[in-house]
């Protein structure tokens, strides 16, 4: 397995793939916006037009969509931080100056013409709220006179933790299920969910490249909470039951005073408590159903 030290780096593999992008945006903007948005010709813009200033926000993602007889630009922010980050609505400000600047000096723009919309997304993880100005205006102190000059520049905030996603990982969202994953506090439901995930991306070989980096994501990024990692629902069986070989091995190691019996009793209700199904135990194992259920 592919190990990634920049925690940054998995996130943005997701929202590199138009199916998380096409997603982020059914589930997560205005409905009738999002319905008026040609998804299919959803198309990464990194390098094709991007200064010495925003080449230093390698992370940040830069998509353009077709909206009606338009072209909407999409900056997507990637925040891993603790806390919210209060130069946030300066930095919006900022980076989309930029972005037009850019597209203007490139040729891939005219200045005669009206400038491309952008829309800018913050996706943010943090375990405490976002509490920053969604808004530069917010952010500045103008006096009444002279009020009309202050300028106004709105920025979207997905705040991943503090989401109601029920009804979007029902519908197969894949934006929402990574969301989902994140919020999973309990080892069973995280297991469980992206069982399901695996499940259904599977039945479509063209989200085979989503789920080696959806694989990539849970073995490098999402932790048990006592820090061990979990099965991997995104590598098949064939990596289960290399890891179930492994906790047999250690297993022995440690409780050879125990028995056998014993032992086995200890893999069966780790597996279980990874909420693995009795029926996949088994077959696994080789250990007939009722066996197990008796042992756990």
């Amino acid at each position: 397995m592919e190990t990634i030290t920049d925690s940054d780096h998995p996130y943005k593999r997701l929202f590199s793939h138009k199916e998380m992008m096409a997603d982020l945006i059914s589930g997560f903007l205005d409905p009738g916006f999002a319905a008026a948005c040609d998804v299919t010709t959803l198309k990464r813009c990194n390098g094709s037009y991007v200064t010495d200033d925003l080449r230093e926000r390698e992370d940040d993602l830069i998509w353009s969509v077709r909206y009606g007889d338009r072209t909407l630009i999409i900056y997507l922010l990637i925040e891993f931080q603790s806390t919210p980050d209060p130069t946030m609505p300066i930095r919006i400000m900022s980076y989309m100056a930029l972005l037009w600047q850019d597209l203007i000096r490139t040729g891939k723009h005219s200045v005669r013409k009206q400038l491309p919309g952008i829309l800018p997304i913050v996706l943010y993880n943090g375990e405490s709220p976002w509490n920053v100005p969604d808004d530069i205006g917010a952010a500045i102190l103008m006096p009444d006179p002279v009020l009309r000059f202050r300028p106004s520049v709105p920025y979207l905030v997905v705040d991943e933790l503090r989401l109601t996603l029920h009804h979007l990982t029902e519908t197969r969202n894949l934006a929402a299920s990574l969301f989902g994953l994140e919020q999973s506090s309990k080892t069973a439901d995280l297991f469980l969910l992206g069982q399901r995930l695996n499940a259904w991306m599977s039945t479509n070989p063209d989200l085979d490249p989503l789920r080696r980096d959806f694989s990539l994501f849970f073995e490098n990024t999402l932790k048990t909470d006592n820090n061990k990692p979990l099965p991997n629902p995104f590598c098949g069986e064939t990596m289960l039951a290399e890891k179930v070989k492994r906790w047999t091995a250690e297993l022995k190691a440690e409780g050879k005073a125990e028995g056998i019996a014993e032992g086995q009793r200890r893999l069966l209700k780790r597996m279980k408590a990874f909420g693995m199904p009795i029926s996949e135990i088994a077959e696994i194992t080789g250990l007939p159903e009722e066996e197990i259920r008796h042992l756990i």
